[in-house]
Order: C-alpha cells, then structure tokens, then sequence
C-alpha cells in the first residue's frame, strides 16, 4: 500500500484491514512515497516525519509492515517501476496493490498501468463516495483492457483525506477522531502542518 501517508489516518488503516480480512493477505507493506510525480506542485512533509508517523500507526500490527524501498530510492517513485524491482527482488511473491475508490478513476492515466497490472491484483477500496457498483463496472473495464485483475473490496463509509486533516488543522480544528492516537500526538508534538 503506498502513498504519501501525509498524514497516515484511520481510512488507510481500514483499507489496509480489509485487504488482509477480504483476501487473507501474508501482509500489507505500507510505503511511503518519495517524490510522488502527481504532488511535485504541493509541499510535503518531509520523509523522516511521515515515516515516523506510518511506524506509529502501525505499530502493534501483527500484519502491517514499515517499507522505506521507495524512500531509498533518489528518483521520482512510479508505482510500475516500484512493482517490477519489488517482483524482480521476490519473484515468488505474488503482490497486490492497494488503492482507494477515487484512484480507480484515475487509473488509466497513470504512468505504464499495464505494467502496474503485469506485476500485481489491484484492490480497489470504495473511497470518496464512489458507489459500489460504479467501482465493479470500473474494475471490470480496467481488467478487460490492461490484461489484469481488479478486485473490488467492500469497506465501510469513511470521509477522512489527509488533504483535509491538513486543511482542519491549518484552521485550528481538532482532528484527533481521524488518526491514530500515536500520530495525533506527534503532529501536536511536532507542529506539523
């Protein structure tokens, strides 16, 4: 499961739990992204704090790991070029990406998402109102097109963005219901946003 994690909220968390719980999962790798190509115009945390953050709200997750594989790396992080060093490095893993509802819509204009389909299933998680049904005649689409497999995962309605944590905390507004109780004390900790 990869993003910018800016901040890591309780929606990631219940993506992350269903993709384990709906298809018995080994794992989730949560991977904070680099240099996301589609934020270049948008001021990040930086790395450190929103690795920190991730290690906090994962923290006591028998199945959720920390990867730091696409902070290492120094260019800009394509999700198909992380998927094809992840299957080369373990080639006898079969690898699942994990993205919200919204993303689904998006998808084709990715960067190569027909190597993001050679490399992994996509499950796409409702996110952002988009209805069920819009999201099984999406995946159905994708699938058919780019050679794949989308799966569609059920997940209950959560209206939390870290766009708008970030927007509620720049007005001064308390956002402690959203996040983990680990990461809201280290953005009061750490002033961020």
């Amino acid at each position: 499961m990869g993003g910018t994690f800016d901040p890591v909220h309780l929606a990631h968390l219940e993506m992350a739990h269903c993709a384990v719980e709906q298809k018995n999962l080994d794992r989730v790798l949560f991977m904070p992204s680099k240099n996301p190509p589609h934020k270049q115009d948008r001021k990040i945390l930086p790395e450190a704090m929103r690795a920190e953050m991730v290690k906090l709200a994962i923290s006591g997750e028998e199945r959720f790991c920390f990867s730091d594989f696409e902070l290492r790396r120094q260019e800009v992080t394509y999700t198909a070029k992380t998927l094809e060093l992840l299957c080369r490095q373990y080639p006898e893993e079969q690898f699942y990406f994990i993205m919200g509802g919204d993303s689904l819509f998006q998808f084709e204009h990715w960067y190569h998402p027909e190597k993001i389909m050679q490399y992994a299933v996509i499950l796409a998680v409702s996110r952002g109102g988009v209805r069920r049904e819009e999201m099984v005649s999406r995946a159905a689409c994708l699938s058919k097109k780019f050679h794949g497999d989308v799966q569609v995962l059920e997940m209950p309605e959560m209206n939390i963005s870290s766009s708008m944590i970030r927007e509620k905390i720049a007005r001064g507004e308390d956002v402690g219901e959203y996040l983990p109780e680990s990461v809201y004390e280290y953005i009061q900790k750490h002033h961020c946003y």
